[in-house]
This record gives C-alpha cells, structure tokens and sequence, in this order.
C-alpha cells in the first residue's frame, strides 16, 4: 500500500485542465480544427476583399484590409490556448470549486484508491478508471471523459513509493485503461 497526502495546487488543476481540453494527444484533431477554421474565415475573407474588387479605387487599402485579418488571425490562433486557460482561471476562482483544493490523504493498495478530505471519503474500485494518462509532472486516472484523480508526481516523497505507486497500476488498470485511448485514436 501507498498512502500520500497532498493538495491540489490551482497550478496543479490548471495544468490537468489544460491537458484535457487543450494538450492531450487525442486533442490534435480539436486544435487542428481549430487553426483551420481561423484561416478558413479569415482566408476566406481576404480572398471576398480581392473578388469584389473593394480596392480598385486605391491599391494601398487591399494591403491595409490583408494586413489587419493577417494580424487579427495571428491573435486568433495564439488565443485558442490563452483562451482554455482563462477557462481554467474562472474554474479555480468559482469559490464552490474550492473543495478541489483541500489537503486530501490517498491509500492507493490492491482493493483501490481510497480518498479522504475534510468533507467526504471516497472508495475508487480499480474499474472504476476509464483511462490513465501520464505527463511529466502528473498522473491522471480518469473517472469518466473529463474527470480524473490528479496525482501530481512530486507527491511521491521516495522512488519507491512511485515504483509501488506504478506497480499497483500496472497489476490494477484494465488493459483498455492503460493504453485503450491510443488505440482508438
């Protein structure tokens, strides 16, 4: 068994949110849709700016017009990421979310993962996780699409609490959970 005992920093939950909706692998399609969709409007309206021929009276104003979308576009595909991050700030700031950041103990052994805080005590039965997802700060162990149980590597206070840590992974998760999301994709 493995008991740690921690808190969940914001920084720790913004990155967490920021790896589910932004980061993960299984992201690149949104985010990809994304950039494409900026320069499809965007192109689409240079291209109308050129076809209507807005500019014949002065050459100097397509170049004007081109420049401001080129410049608007550019803030656009920067802002996706900043924008999934302001979203994480108002999560943190909402103060009925402040439960995410209590000190909190863990027992993780072969029955599961069992949770207490000062508000409730939760028993996770190892099927219980959908997916597990490693960074190189944290382990997710999702819950469902959006949830997880965080577990910020730094908690680990000994190399081999994390190896006992993994190890109870290895013999727990479901094949499907450990590598089941890559195969999907």
């Amino acid at each position: 068994m493995v008991s740690v005992k921690y808190t969940i920093t914001p920084e720790d939950y913004t990155n967490y949110f920021m790896y589910v909706m932004w980061d993960a692998p299984e992201r690149k399609k949104a985010r990809l849709k994304y950039y494409l969709r900026q320069i499809l409007l965007n192109g689409g309206i240079i291209a109308l700016l050129i076809f209507t021929q807005i500019y014949r009276y002065q050459s100097n104003t397509l170049y004007i017009y081109a420049g401001i979308i080129l410049f608007v576009m550019a803030v656009q595909l920067l802002s996706g990421r900043v924008n999934t991050k302001k979203q994480a700030d108002k999560i943190i700031a909402n103060e009925e979310n402040q439960s995410f950041f209590l000190e909190t103990l863990y027992d993780i052994s072969d029955a599961g993962i069992l949770r207490k805080d000062e508000n409730e005590e939760t028993k996770y039965q190892w099927k219980a996780f959908v997916r597990k997802e490693e960074t190189a700060e944290y382990y997710f162990l999702f819950t469902s699409a959006l949830q997880a149980v965080i577990f910020p590597k730094r908690v680990f206070k000994t190399a081999e609490d994390k190896m006992q840590f993994e190890k109870l992974l290895s013999q727990h998760l479901s094949f499907d959970a450990e590598v089941g999301h890559w195969i999907k994709e």
